[in-house]
């Protein structure tokens, strides 16, 4: 199989969908590795390591769309609309609840679009997602903090609160709305700095699972719309982590709801790539990553991991690898069709929408995949 691998093209975003490793790995089981100059070299790899590795260097984007299978990080964006086409197996984060151009788009060119998001596997773990949520998770509160501060870096102040505290001096309020693997790891950080921890979750299984594994280190409660006011009152650091797979985020916040935080505390909506959990979030950028809305500095982005391309990179490709491996391997309709981990991440195929969040989100029929 020919396997492409562009250069993302999303504001700053510098991780790469495949490192030489992996290259080497499938160019040793026969297949052909197309990398587009530069791909790698925001993660930390050149392009000779890349054709140590066997890959080929194309110079252009076009030369990495024109394979059997192409893998990303990001979802294509307009400009790359122009290389989708029928046939063309995409593998990818599409996060087509939160995106429906880009979904009429998949569906018109009768695009094979599988997302990382939406790999499951039968005990319901996203095995390709978590490690991206992880880390945005610590991101989230390590910018969060920085983004309290007067001194910020944006034309924002924050309210100029330390997370930590010091002696006669609260330490920061910081309320995570979600406890899967986005809400614990940025509550593992907000301990680790010091701040008073409050984790609403919806699932009560999840809630004793919180609580068993934090103990006395942070309050968690099952999610109540009252308990969420009265944590909003006193919260600086407002963190967004609620997720249903493949479907829109559900709308947890309205304006109102923040005008009770405080002037100058920090909203970071982590779950801005299924569409935010707040009528006013709305997606930034690393060029401009902060409004204000009621009051509340937002930070919505949806490229979170990108910060730390380093890790996120590696993280990312030690669990996308074996499902590109397994794709090329047995081919893409085959693997899908014997594997129910691939079946459940199909998101669009021959004109139509096959996972039933996405069509739900999107307001239009799911058609089951075909046998």
């Amino acid at each position: 199989m020919i396997i492409g691998i562009p250069a993302e093209i999303k504001n700053r975003e510098h991780r790469v969908a495949l490192i030489p490793e992996g290259a080497r790995a499938l160019v040793e089981d026969g297949h052909q590795v197309l990398v587009e100059q530069g791909a790698g070299a925001g993660s930390g790899f050149s392009d000779k390591e890349y054709t140590d590795a066997g890959a080929t260097i194309v110079a252009s984007a076009a030369d990495a769309w024109a394979a059997e299978l192409v893998v990303k990080v990001k979802e294509p964006l307009p400009r790359e609309y122009q290389f989708l086409r029928p046939g063309l197996g995409l593998f990818t984060f599409l996060h087509l609840a939160a995106c429906p151009e880009l979904l009429q788009v998949l569906l018109e060119k009768k695009v094979l679009a599988i997302g990382y998001e939406t790999v499951q596997t039968d005990d319901g773990r996203l095995p390709l997602l978590a490690p991206m949520s992880q880390v945005a998770g610590r991101l989230a509160t390590q910018i969060g903090a920085s983004l309290l501060q007067s001194e910020n870096g944006t034309q924002w102040p924050g309210r100029g609160v330390l997370m930590g505290g010091v002696a006669n001096v609260k330490p920061a309020n910081v309320l995570i709305l979600g406890g899967g693997n986005v809400g614990r790891s940025a509550a593992e950080v907000a301990i680790g700095m010091g701040a008073i921890v409050h984790i609403l979750e919806a699932r009560v299984e999840s809630v004793a699972a919180l609580r068993q594994h934090f103990g006395q280190r942070c309050e968690v409660r099952f999610f109540a719309q009252q308990m969420m006011f009265e944590a909003l009152d006193e919260c600086d650091l407002l963190i967004g982590a609620a997720l249903v797979p493949g479907a829109h985020a559900p709308h947890l916040l309205t304006s109102s709801f923040l005008e009770r935080m405080p002037d100058g505390s920090v909203f970071m909506d982590v779950a801005i790539d299924q569409g935010g959990i707040s009528e006013t979030s709305r997606p930034t950028s690393y060029e401009q990553p902060v409004y204000v809305e009621s009051g509340v500095l937002h930070c919505c982005l949806p490229n979170l991991p990108s910060a730390v391309p380093v890790s996120s990179t590696q993280a990312l490709t030690a669990e996308t690898f074996p499902y590109i491996r397994l794709l090329a391997q047995a081919g893409i309709a085959t693997a899908i069709r014997e594997h129910r981990s691939l079946r459940r991440s199909v998101n669009t195929w021959d004109g139509q929408i096959t996972h039933p969040a996405v069509a739900e989100a999107a307001g239009m029929p799911y058609e089951p995949l075909s046998l």
